[in-house]
């Protein structure tokens, strides 16, 4: 089974989801979202094979503040 990149984020209450086959598809989404709606959303990136949260909403926000900087994993 391939890695999926999940990227869910809460927008005025409602949460939604997007499903990614790259990592870099997904940051991109993030990235997009996060220049839109402010540093301050509500977003996260899950790996789903892990089943597990990869970056945190601290996590984003901090790579936000920080001007999208390449990620490195």
């Amino acid at each position: 089974m391939s890695e999926q990149f999940i990227v869910v984020w809460t927008i005025r209450g409602e949460t939604m989801t997007a499903q990614y086959s790259t990592q870099n598809a997904a940051l991109q989404q993030a990235k997009e979202l996060l220049s839109e709606h402010g540093c301050d959303l509500e977003i996260s990136l899950h790996l789903s094979t892990a089943s597990s949260i990869w970056f945190t909403k601290k996590r984003m926000q901090d790579w936000c503040l920080a001007g999208f900087p390449t990620v490195r994993i």
